[in-house]
Parts: structure tokens; C-alpha cells; sequence
């Protein structure tokens, strides 16, 4: 492994562990404005990447780091939805708390990498290797919370966009789309993801996310007002 590729690597392994967490702080933090303390009575309510990471999850994303591809996962915040005033609104409220957090993660990164890159670089008459690493840093950020927001839209269970689909539908629609994706369980996830790694042609993970990620990359860009 070169000295690049265990930089890169590196920092592509720490945005991933900031922008999950942040990720699950988001759907704790919804839950409890909703009525529900059971992710805080559980310490799930934190911004400590410790509560939220799942042991394999973990290695699988610091295994995969290095050769920058973002698989892997947290422990899921665990949401009663019995407490909410509305159950079904409610629990679509918490799953797009996820992304939608992902996707201001992004935004905030990508201000203050124009920051850096706009006014501090040029300030210091040259960049420094200091700033060069934070640049590279709030990029790659921007690059992975887009790229989270995106796949976790994807209305696959047990993907958050599937729970945002469900909140969406009329009460009967949504139970029977809840009962095939109970029925079916993780295989239709597994088996896209596995269609992306294996096959020689593009899957509905790139054909979903490709345009969905440039429209986010937009959004994203125009934030930047004050440039």
C-alpha cells in the first residue's frame, strides 16, 4: 500500500465514521422530538461515534476504506413507534431525519471547503501541507455524506427510503409494501449491491443514484451563496 492510498484511506474511513454517526445522532434526535426516548434511555441520543458503531459493520467499512468503497454499517436507533402521536407519519419522519442529515453534513462541508479553497489558500499565499490534508478531508466529507443521502433514499429495505416510501403510500398500500419487504428481507438489497460488484453492466444502485447524486451535488453547490 502506498503512502497515498493509506492517506486516502484513511481519511475516507474517518468521514465515513463521522457522517454515520451523525447519520444515527439524527434519527435519535427525531425520535425524541417526536415523543419517543427510547434511543436516549438507550444512549443512542450522542454524537460519540462509540454508540453507534457496529462491531462488524465497523471492520468492514475500515476494510473497505482503503479501497475506497463506502460498505458497511451502524447499529439501527431503535425507534418505538407506538409513542408517536401519528405511528405512520412518525417513523417516516425518522427515517428521513438520516439522510436529510447527510445531505446538511454535505452542505456545511462543502462551504467550508470553498472556504478554504476561496479565501484562507490564497490568504496564505500558497497552500500549506496542513491545509491541503483539510481540504482533502472536507471534500472526500462532502463526497461520502452526498453518496449516504443518496443510497439510503433507495426504497429498499432496510434502507431508510423504504420507510420514507411507506410513510408516503395510504395505510393499506403501505402495509402490504411493509409485509413483501418482511417477507423478502435484506435479499433484494443484497442482491442489487451484489449486481453493482459482479456484473459487467450498470445495476439499479447506479442507474438510481448516478442522476440523484448529480441533482444533490447541485443542491449542494448552490449553497454556497457567499462565494
Amino acid at each position: 500500500m502506498t503512502n497515498e492510498s493509506l492517506r486516502s484511506g484513511t481519511l475516507f474511513f474517518i468521514t465515513l465514521i463521522l457522517a454515520l454517526s451523525l447519520h444515527e445522532f439524527a434519527h435519535a434526535l427525531a425520535a425524541l422530538l417526536l415523543g419517543d426516548t427510547t434511543a436516549k434511555d438507550r444512549g443512542r441520543l450522542s454524537l460519540n461515534p462509540m454508540n453507534h458503531l457496529d462491531p462488524l459493520g465497523t471492520m468492514m467499512l475500515l476494510f473497505l476504506a482503503f479501497q475506497n468503497i463506502g460498505i458497511g454499517w451502524a447499529k439501527p436507533v431503535p425507534v418505538d413507534p407506538t409513542r408517536f402521536k401519528n405511528s405512520h407519519r412518525g417513523m417516516g419522519i425518522v427515517s428521513i431525519a438520516g439522510p436529510l442529515s447527510n445531505l446538511l453534513q454535505a452542505i456545511v462541508g462543502f462551504n467550508l471547503y470553498m472556504g478554504v479553497v476561496q479565501f484562507i489558500i490564497p490568504a496564505m499565499q500558497g497552500p500549506s501541507a496542513f491545509l491541503i490534508l483539510i481540504s482533502d478531508f472536507l471534500k472526500i466529507y462532502v463526497q461520502v455524506n452526498l453518496s449516504l443521502a443518496a443510497f439510503n433514499l433507495l426504497p429498499i429495505y432496510p434502507l431508510d427510503g423504504a420507510k420514507v416510501l411507506s410513510a408516503l403510500l395510504p395505510p393499506r398500500l403501505s402495509r402490504n409494501f411493509d409485509l413483501l419487504f418482511l417477507r423478502l428481507g435484506m435479499w433484494p438489497l443484497v442482491g442489487v449491491v451484489l449486481w453493482e460488484w459482479i456484473l459487467p453492466f450498470p445495476g439499479p444502485i447506479s442507474l438510481i443514484m448516478g442522476p440523484f447524486l448529480e441533482f444533490l451535488l447541485k443542491m449542494t453547490s448552490y449553497s454556497a451563496f457567499w462565494l
